[in-house]
């Protein structure tokens, strides 16, 4: 047995040693390679710091005094970049646009005419329904001389709006600048048609002495009139202002004359503002009396026609296209004493010229101030700084 079990014992040995024989020993584990975790990736700009940076230009532009000249280009270079982000990038068309208008407002205003005209395209491209960006569009290109060029813009705009007489004048001087004599005529013919048709919804009466338009269409009829700084239209304003009832009406003709400044107004509104009682358009009287003392633009009314006299509707005077000779305009066409030429130019946002307020809240033109509405160029109204109009 012993013999057996030694043998066995061996043939195991042998076995086993032969299982191992000529083989490496295994290497040692190697260690771990440690994994770094993936830096996170910056949070991009969202839309509503895009607003944030929109509004901030917005309000610096708002900001400038007159004579500081560099501050648009100052804007440009610290902003502009960041503009641009917004105009090329941003989730919400509204906030591209007026951050396109806000970049072309800002380019006019420090002198690069060609570069604000690509973004007021910019802004059309991406609200072509809207009549504000063609506006200010077509103030550029008139400005810079491309007057073949505005021609189809302003059209745009007078047809939105056919009782925009700036509008109208900005027309016929367009066409008359690129050699269009005969459409330049058709321009002005339409301004002077609804300059007469305002006068007639401002004063025309009933045979009963009441008035044909009611008295919100009246005052709007008023305002509309600022554009129309020549004689006849001045005497009719006068002639609305004596016999008018209504004080809504008084305080919308006071803030078109503030708005003209001419200096034919100030003996009327001052006996009329010394008796008027309402005190909304006492206040309007006032402020229009303040305007013509600080700006006055010379006028000769002379008296009235005998048709206004007499209670009629049309009280142009002068030969001209306009209804006035040249002798008898107050120099200007625009709501704030200048030619059509010389309008706001540019929108918009930041109450920069033209284009004035870019709106808010993803509707309705000028409406207000986070940049995510559609751009609006403010247009003759109640005249620049014309107390607040009841509503």
């Amino acid at each position: 047995m012993r013999t057996v079990s030694a043998w066995w014992c061996a043939v195991v040995l042998l076995g086993l040693g032969a299982c191992g024989e000529g083989q490496p020993p295994a290497p040692p584990p190697k260690p771990r390679a440690e994994v770094k975790a993936a830096p996170e990736a910056k949070a991009g700009p969202t839309d509503e710091s895009r607003a944030e940076l929109y509004l901030q230009a917005k309000e610096r532009l708002a900001a400038l005094l007159p004579e500081d000249k560099d501050g648009p280009q100052r804007i440009v270079t610290e902003l502009g970049p960041g503009l641009r982000e917004i105009a090329d990038n941003a989730a919400d068309a509204p906030l591209r646009a007026n951050a396109s208008l806000l970049l072309g407002t800002l380019h006019e205003r420090a002198g690069d005419r060609r570069t604000a005209i690509s973004f007021y395209r910019q802004t059309l491209a991406l609200l072509p329904n809207e009549i504000e960006p063609r506006r200010v569009l077509a103030l550029a290109l008139a400005a810079d001389g491309q007057f073949e060029a505005a021609i189809p813009e302003q059209e745009a705009v007078v047809k939105d709006d056919p009782d925009d007489l700036e509008a109208w004048l900005l027309l016929g001087e367009v066409n008359v600048k690129a050699g269009r004599t005969e459409e330049a005529t058709k321009a002005y013919a339409a301004y002077e048609m609804r300059r007469r048709g305002l006068i007639d919804g401002l004063t025309l009466q009933n045979k009963d002495g009441t008035y044909v338009m009611p008295v919100d269409q009246r005052a709007a009829c008023a305002r509309a009139l600022i554009p129309a700084r020549d004689n006849g239209t001045a005497l009719a304003l006068l002639y609305a202002l004596k016999r008018e009832p209504d004080p809504v009406v008084r305080q919308a003709l006071a803030e078109a004359m503030g708005s003209q400044r001419l200096v034919g107004y100030k003996a009327p509104l001052t006996d009329t503002a010394a008796r008027e009682a309402h005190p909304e358009a006492k206040a309007a009287m006032l402020w229009a009396i303040q305007e013509i003392e600080r700006d006055p633009l010379e006028s000769r009314p002379g008296p009235a026609p005998a048709e206004a006299a007499a209670g009629g509707s049309d009280v142009a005077q002068g030969a001209g296209s306009q209804g006035q000779d040249a002798k008898d305009s107050a120099p200007g066409a625009g709501a704030k004493g200048q030619d059509a030429k010389d309008s706001a130019q540019g929108t918009g946002a930041a109450g920069a010229p033209g284009a004035a307020a870019a709106a808010d809240g993803k509707g309705s033109p000028g409406a207000a101030n986070d940049g995510k509405g559609s751009p609006g160029a403010a247009k003759a109204g109640q005249g620049a700084g014309a107390p607040a109009t009841a509503k």
